[in-house]
């Protein structure tokens, strides 16, 4: 929060210094709202946009609005700010860091590599620098060379919440699972509020089976973010893991609500329709998770078999197909990919599909262990037990011999 004002108390500067004929003509700023982030951070975009439209080559405009979009979390517009800064001071390494920081949320990694590495021989030397190469190298799995940044980074700032974060969950890729959340419990005593760190908790108890653990982790971020769609979806998969399937639907469709763009939750929601037949629904998931990752795993392969399950011939040979020709070892798209070829040929031919074979039957091996819909956590049911209880004396008139 003292990071955000420091960045509105800086706007406010630039806005007055480039007004200085406002009191000429008596116009008047009026002063920023406190009661709420995402607004005043919309009103300091609206100033500096004013700002900008009368001074476009002042390069500390375009990054201090950037700064304002990556707190309403608009990426896109917060790189095309920060590009426009560096278009005009290329060899500035503070605009340097703030685009790595908006290309690491894009997900471009390279692109925030080279960008936070050129920061570094420009000597932008701060831990947040240090912090974020040791986060980018971990997603390029150079552990070592992230494991130095991080060093350095805590050497520099020892109190800083994330650089204990990054560190724990560089240890925990590595394998010291335990060390990995030790670090990240004491980021969290740092910083309570990083987010990142309630996300990655949750999901290693998860994985560990530590499921009090990870509901207690997951429901203390959510009092801190209601609103964060990252959280929801872990507590999807926290219920999935149970095999509490419709509670995990609630929670992604959660995490769906929250963020739209958010099509690992619809992956796993798309998973829980198909398995309920309810077919779709489970299109729409994975036609969404398509759209925002054609390469997302198996996604053709399920997709293709929704289609089949609802007649859609043409797009289960289409889905097969993507799926055969990403992975030609995939014997399950390339078998079921010629059934469906059979299959439409048959209804070309003679005007009606064929009658099941048992290997169409088998199409379903996959959803033969699957449990029936879990009831919410908060239905109970008491068991009945009869009170009545049959007593039966043994039946001692028959003789056996055993024979050796």
């Amino acid at each position: 929060m003292k990071g955000f004002q420091f960045i509105v108390i800086s706007c406010l500067a630039v806005i007055g210094w480039g007004c200085s004929g406002d009191a000429r003509q008596s116009t008047r700023i009026p002063p920023l709202p406190t009661d709420d982030v995402t607004k005043r951070a919309q009103v300091g975009i609206e100033y500096l946009s004013t700002i900008i439209r009368r001074s476009p080559r002042s390069a500390v405009n375009y990054q201090k609005r950037a700064e304002l979009y990556i707190v309403l979390r608009d990426f896109p517009s917060a790189l095309e700010d920060i590009n426009q800064a560096l278009d005009i001071s290329p060899s500035n390494g503070l605009y340097l860091l703030t685009r790595a920081r908006v290309l690491r949320q894009l997900k471009r990694y390279d692109e925030a590599l080279a960008a936070a590495r050129r920061a570094e021989v420009l000597q932008q030397d701060t831990p947040e620098l240090y912090v974020l190469l040791g986060d980018l190298t971990q997603q390029k799995r150079q552990y070592r060379q992230a494991k130095l940044y991080l060093a350095k980074a805590l050497q520099m700032a020892p109190y800083d919440g994330e650089a204990y974060f990054y560190t724990g969950l560089l240890d925990a890729r590595q394998g010291d699972t335990l060390s990995g959340i030790a670090l990240m419990q004491r980021a969290l005593e740092l910083k309570p509020r990083l987010m990142l760190a309630y996300v990655e908790l949750t999901t290693i108890h998860t994985r560990l089976h530590d499921y009090e653990q990870a509901r207690q982790v997951n429901n203390q971020g959510l009092r801190y973010f209601p609103k964060e769609s990252a959280l929801y979806y872990t507590r999807g998969i926290f219920y999935h893991n149970q095999k509490k399937l419709d509670s995990a639907l609630i929670f992604y469709r959660k995490a769906i609500n929250f963020d739209s763009t958010n099509y690992l939750a619809d992956f796993q929601a798309g998973t829980i329709y198909l398995k309920w037949i309810s077919l779709p629904q489970a299109v729409k998931c994975f036609q969404k998770v398509i759209r925002y990752d054609p390469k997302y795993p198996q996604i053709n392969f399920l997709l293709g078999t929704a289609y089949d399950r609802i007649g859609n011939l043409d797009g289960s040979i289409e889905q097969y197909t993507l799926a055969t020709q990403a992975d030609p070892a995939d014997w399950r798209s390339r078998g079921r990919l010629y059934r469906a070829q059979q299959r439409k040929y048959y209804l070309e031919t003679y005007g009606t599909l064929p009658p099941a074979t048992p290997e169409i039957a088998a199409e379903t091996e996959d959803e033969k262990d699957i449990p029936q819909k879990a009831l919410d956590e908060r239905v109970q049911i008491d068991i009945l037990t009869p009170h009545l209880q049959l007593k039966t004396k043994t039946d001692t008139a028959r003789n056996f011999k055993i024979k050796q």
